[in-house]
C-alpha cells in the first residue's frame, strides 16, 4: 500500500505534466546546497520549475497524465539514480540553453533527455534545441531582414532625386539660366 507521502508526490507530478508537459530530464548528484540553490534559481527566472523526482513515482505520474505513451519506452531506459525533472512553463528553447549553460558550469549536472509537446528528444536534440537563437534574436534577424530591402529603395529613390535635380542643374546652366 502506498504511503500518504508518494501519493502526494504522484498528485503533484501529474498535476505539473497536465499543466507543463515539456521537461528535460537531469543528474545532479554531487551539487551542494548553494549550486542547487542557485541552479533553481536560474530555472525560475527562466519561467520553469526543478523537482527532484523518485522514478517510479515519476514513472506513474506519466502513465496518469496521458499523453506521454510514446516518451516512456525511452525514458525507461535512462531513468535510474537521483534524478531532477525540469518542466518548462513557457520557452523551452530559452529554458534549455539555461540549463545547458549551467551544466557546464555545474560539472554534476548532466541532462539526460526531454519531452516537447509529447515527444522525446535525446540529450543530443535538447542540446541543438539549446543552440537555437532566442525569440528576441529571432526578431532582430527578421527585423534586419525587413530592414535592408527598404534601405535599398530607400537609397534607390534618393538616387532619383539627386539625379533628376543634377539634370536640371545642367538644363539650367545650358540655357543660361
Amino acid at each position: 500500500m502506498p504511503s500518504v507521502r508518494k501519493k502526494e508526490l504522484l498528485a503533484d507530478l501529474s498535476g505539473i505534466l497536465k499543466e507543463k508537459n515539456n521537461f528535460i530530464l537531469t543528474r545532479y548528484s554531487g551539487l551542494d546546497v548553494e549550486q542547487i540553490t542557485g541552479l533553481r534559481r536560474v530555472i525560475r527566472n527562466n519561467d520553469g520549475k526543478m523537482k527532484v523526482i523518485k522514478n517510479n513515482i515519476f514513472r506513474l505520474a506519466l502513465k496518469e497524465a496521458g499523453d506521454y505513451e510514446d516518451v516512456l519506452p525511452e525514458l525507461d531506459k535512462i531513468m535510474e539514480g537521483p534524478l531532477a525533472a525540469v518542466f518548462s512553463n513557457g520557452n523551452f528553447p530559452a529554458l534549455s540553453k539555461e540549463l545547458v549553460k549551467s551544466a557546464k558550469d555545474l560539472e554534476p549536472v548532466e541532462i539526460l533527455a526531454g519531452c516537447m509537446d509529447g515527444k522525446f528528444l535525446s540529450k543530443g536534440q535538447v542540446m541543438e534545441i539549446a543552440t537555437l537563437p532566442s525569440h528576441e534574436e529571432l526578431l532582430a534577424i527578421i527585423g534586419r531582414g525587413l530592414k535592408a530591402p527598404a534601405t535599398k529603395i530607400a537609397m534607390g529613390m534618393n538616387q532619383i532625386i539627386a539625379s533628376l535635380a543634377r539634370g536640371i542643374n545642367e538644363v539650367a546652366k545650358k540655357s543660361g539660366g
